[in-house]
């Protein structure tokens, strides 16, 4: 004999499995947040960028560009086409001079040759570049910084340190008790409103009945004097 799930067993099953989809998609998706980040904050400390969808992230590691752009900021580089470039935009690329050659150099385009080079300087320098820029060693187009970058990489300060370790987990762990406070609720309410709305139905019942009852007991008193009617007019017609 096969016994089937109700309604209620079966919305509570399908729920159940959503909800472990739910938490395993997310916890996915942090590790993947978690182990795109530590990717990030390697490959940048070893001076190598990191590409993502055209886009690039860099961390800068002179002061050449101040105030500009500070030593240390976590760049965002937008793969370009080098005939959009213009003077005063600021690039990144890989320098071919002897002392740096190989290595990301980010600075602003003050000329343009004939040939399609740029010419490039520092802001915070004196001279312009010795060489100048060809457009396939151009990185892209530098379009502002990366904060969230900058913010997981200045954890060696104490403060924000303890912040991280303490006051965030601290935080999440509020949030979720929160959440469970919150469903205990919702669901004391949802029975509270249920177990109202059986107790109306209760009385609704019960004065149904007792309605019933009524006209049960008036319909059995009516039948008795139709009865009572019936006999005396049968002795009259006797008499």
């Amino acid at each position: 004999m096969t016994i089937g799930l109700s309604k209620d067993e079966n919305a509570g099953k399908k729920k159940n499995i959503f909800s472990k989809a739910v938490n395993i998609t997310l916890s996915i998706l942090v590790l993947l947040m978690a182990g795109t980040v530590a990717y990030v904050m390697i490959m940048n400390s070893r001076g190598k960028a990191v590409s993502f969808f055209g886009k690039s992230i860099l961390t800068v590691v002179t002061g050449s560009m101040e105030p500009s752009v500070h030593e240390g900021d976590y760049i965002i580089i937008e793969k370009t086409d080098s005939k959009e470039l213009k003077v005063n935009d600021i690039i990144t690329y890989v320098s071919r001079q002897e002392d740096i050659k190989g290595m990301y150099v980010t600075h602003r385009i003050i000329g343009i040759d004939p040939d399609g080079s740029f010419l490039t300087k520092g802001d915070a320098n004196k001279a312009a570049d010795r060489l100048p820029v060809y457009p396939e060693d151009i990185l892209g187009k530098y379009t502002g910084r990366s904060r969230f970058f900058e913010f997981v990489g200045s954890f060696a300060n104490v403060r924000k340190l303890v912040l991280l370790l303490v006051i965030i987990p601290l935080a999440l762990v509020s949030l979720y008790e929160v959440k469970t406070l919150a469903k205990v609720f919702i669901e004391s309410r949802v029975e509270e409103k249920l177990s109202e709305q059986q107790s109306k139905e209760q009385l609704i019942r019960e004065e149904i009945e007792k309605e019933k009852q009524r006209l049960r007991e008036q319909g059995s008193i009516e039948s008795e004097v139709k009865t009572c009617g019936s006999a005396s007019d049968n002795e009259k017609e006797n008499d």
